[in-house]
C-alpha cells in the first residue's frame, strides 16, 4: 500500500481571485502575507499574493481556506524546492 501522504486527492477552487479553497493539502511548510507554501501528497505548492491570511486548515482532512489578493500559484516537486516557471514568468 502506498504512503497516505501520496494517495490525497487535491483540488483548487479560487473565488474572485480573493478566496482559495483547496484539499489534499498534508502540510503548511510557511506562511506570510505576502507567501503562503503548503505540501501536497507529491508536491509542493506556493500561493503568491498580498495580505494572504489562513482562514481555515484542518489536517486531519486535509483542507485550506485562505483569503487575501491571490497573485499566482506555482507547484514544484518536493524533490526539488525550485519553482517551475510558468507562462507569466515567460512573458514579463
Amino acid at each position: 500500500m502506498a504512503d497516505s501522504n501520496e494517495d490525497l486527492k487535491h483540488d483548487v477552487l479560487i473565488k474572485s481571485r480573493q478566496r482559495m479553497e483547496m484539499t489534499g493539502i498534508s502540510d503548511v511548510s510557511s506562511f506570510d502575507e505576502a507567501e503562503i507554501i503548503v505540501q501536497t501528497g507529491s508536491s509542493g505548492v506556493s500561493i503568491e499574493g498580498e495580505n494572504l491570511k489562513i482562514e481555515k486548515f484542518n489536517s486531519e482532512n486535509g483542507e485550506l481556506v485562505l483569503n487575501g489578493s491571490i497573485n499566482g500559484m506555482f507547484y514544484y516537486s518536493k524533490k526539488s524546492s525550485k519553482k517551475k516557471k510558468t507562462f507569466t514568468d515567460i512573458f514579463k
